[in-house]
């Protein structure tokens, strides 16, 4: 309830713009516009929906004021010409239908990250700040509340602020200048009354950049220059410190904004901001605003179920970096491992006809299928050995404990969906047949793959070391395989003073992993002395060794190991199939992924039914 968070629903100005909450949604990239940089339905549909949350500040994403040459993204949206006004009204009108969720932009150009701001010539920089000028213009004429700049994240602002990037010997040397005259000029074209906040760099997180101590001098010098409040971030470092892997901790990067405080305008604190306790306990010491970004991805209406009362039924953002991996990696449209429905915003449509509906495992995509089908109005019946499925194996490896929301968020929903019967326990065909059925969904899942048997047990399966049915310490320990999988129960039995090595058969490591999160455990393996001895094919085990082949060469060798850890891989588990009733196979049982792909599927085939 909105009491128990009290400095959370407090409002608080922005200039002289009063927000309702002190939450802010803030500038994601989504690659849901054109490449042109028109807007798109979907865009428009993705930030109208967060408006619906109740949110108190939307910052719509990062968009360019100088198209193409400013461009920085694939899909990047665009606000540098009256041909696209009518785009930004559409947005605004959209997000205002919701009373008091205020809108602003952020204004962005890519600049020039390898040969920094020097070589500009006076005339240039003059030209790009009419540009971010006419832009800030151009988005009060469309009905924003407020614009933002972009001085963060190695952005042609924080190019200039930077010492690492900015060697100028003239006037723009002066390296808070050419943000300070933006906001003269916004000011100027706007009048002073329209709010302007910059997203702002106050670590670079690079030997010789901005440092906390510089970042509070520049936070200051901006603030009395008129900037109206400050989004306090990091600057050209390493994407893992903004783009963060699941296992950082909540609220992290709070800290910046603590530092850069006290200022004479509101500062907002970025960085894994999940839960209402923490956004709360962030409020009252170190910042003035909380940011939940990939937050109200996972779940628009986080905000709106803090302040009824619903916290036990927010799907939490568990960090697993599919938005990432979809937007940066794949250069696409946005995702999230937790949220299907992100791209799509549909309310989910009752079914015509009411059916009764037996779903079969309850991982990730089974658990889905049957929130998706309880609230189309079917009776659904879950029968599940472990409620949680492979996700209980998932979230042991340490830093993985957040993957442990996503199975309280589905016990807490389906225990208030009526129509949904638990049915726990291994369960037969027949068992599956009693509750008469109009449809079947298999959700079962994989099995752990290992060759030649498990060589008369003497490979122990990864599953039987999460679990913490094979205790494993103080020994030689070789795993037979490389993925995600192997590499996370290394580094888990690393914990327990294990000497650990790693085979793979090819030569690529982590290949589907998304990259920031691939670095990070790439380098937990370094830290941990945990060698990957690639092109190497298992052959055999016996006691206290096990033979592998190198696939280059074909040679064969023996390692010495006192425990052979099996992390070949899984293969779909489809324990029966049921003829006569409509059926359908989703999840690892029918391909194995990961997460969001069971979760995608479980929607889709709950949405259908």
């Amino acid at each position: 309830m909105k009491e128990d968070y009290p400095k959370l629903f407090e409002p608080i100005n922005i200039g002289k713009v009063e927000l309702m909450n002190r939450a802010v949604f803030p500038p994601i990239s989504t690659n849901f516009a054109l490449e042109n940089g028109r807007l798109t339905e979907r865009f428009v549909k993705h930030y109208e929906r967060r408006a619906r949350g109740g949110v108190g500040l939307i910052i719509v994403e990062n968009t360019s004021i100088d198209f193409p040459e400013g461009k920085h993204m694939p899909f990047q949206p665009r606000i540098d010409s009256k041909a696209v006004l009518k785009d930004w009204e559409w947005l605004a009108f959209e997000v205002h239908k919701y009373e008091g969720v205020k809108l602003s932009i952020e204004l962005a150009h890519e600049g020039w990250k390898k040969d920094g701001v020097d070589y500009l010539s006076p005339e240039k920089i003059e030209e790009l700040i009419e540009k971010f000028a006419y832009s800030a213009r151009l988005a009060m004429e469309a009905g924003f509340d407020m614009v933002e700049i972009q001085g963060a994240h190695g952005l042609l602002v924080n190019q200039f602020l930077s010492p690492l990037t900015n060697h100028r010997d003239d006037e723009w040397g002066q390296r808070t200048r050419f943000a300070k005259v933006v906001r003269k000029r916004i000011a100027e074209e706007c009048g002073r009354d329209f709010p302007v906040t910059i997203r702002l760099a106050v670590d670079d997180f690079l030997e010789g950049g901005i440092n906390l101590t510089m970042g509070r001098e520049i936070a200051m010098e901006l603030a009395k220059a008129g900037y109206d409040m400050i989004q306090a971030d990091i600057g050209l470092g390493p994407k893992e410190k903004r783009l963060e892997p699941m296992h950082y901790p909540q609220a992290w990067r709070a800290y910046l904004a603590e530092k850069i405080r006290p200022l004479p305008v509101p500062v907002a604190a970025v960085g894994m901001i999940r839960e209402p306790a923490v956004a709360e306990r962030v409020l009252e010491t170190q910042a003035d605003l909380v940011v939940l970004g990939r937050t109200l991805i996972a779940d628009p209406d986080w905000v709106k179920k803090v302040a009824e009362g619903k916290e036990h039924l927010i799907r939490r953002c568990i960090g697993c970096s599919e938005c990432i991996k979809a937007v940066h990696d794949e250069k696409g449209p946005i995702r999230c491992g937790a949220n299907a429905n992100v791209g799509n915003e549909e309310d989910i449509p009752k079914a015509e006809a009411r059916k009764r509906i037996a779903i079969v495992g309850a991982g990730p995509g089974g658990l889905e299928a049957a929130r998706v089908a309880a609230l189309r109005g079917h009776e659904v019946h879950l029968f599940y050995e472990t409620f949680g499925g492979q996700l209980v194996l998932a979230k042991v490896p340490p830093g993985k404990e957040k993957i442990g929301w996503l199975i309280e968020y589905y016990r807490n929903v389906l225990a208030e969906l009526p129509n949904v019967h638990l049915h726990e326990g291994a369960a037969t065909k027949e068992d599956i047949l009693a509750v008469k059925p109009d449809a079947v969904v298999i959700a079962t899942g994989a099995k752990p793959f290992l060759p030649c048997s498990g060589e008369r047990g003497l490979i122990t399966p990864f599953d039987k070391i999460l679990t913490g049915e094979v205790k494993v310490e103080n020994k030689s320990v070789l795993i037979g395989g490389g993925g995600l999988v192997g590499v996370e129960t290394a580094i888990y039995l690393a914990q327990f003073n294990n000497r650990i090595k790693i085979i793979k058969r090819s030569p690529a490591v982590l290949p589907n992993v998304e990259r920031i999160t691939r670095g990070y455990l790439l380098r937990e393996l370094e830290e941990r002395g945990i060698p990957i001895i690639v092109n190497r094919r298992f052959v055999s085990a016996g006691e206290g060794y096990a033979i592998v082949e190198n696939t280059e060469t074909g040679e064969k060798e023996m390692i010495e190991c006192d425990v052979i850890v099996g992390a070949f891989g899984m293969r779909p588990h489809v324990p029966f199939v049921i003829d006569g009733v409509e059926y359908h196979i989703i999840g690892d049982a029918k391909s194995v992924r990961n997460i969001a792909s069971a979760v995608k599927e479980g929607y889709e085939v709950g949405r259908r039914l």
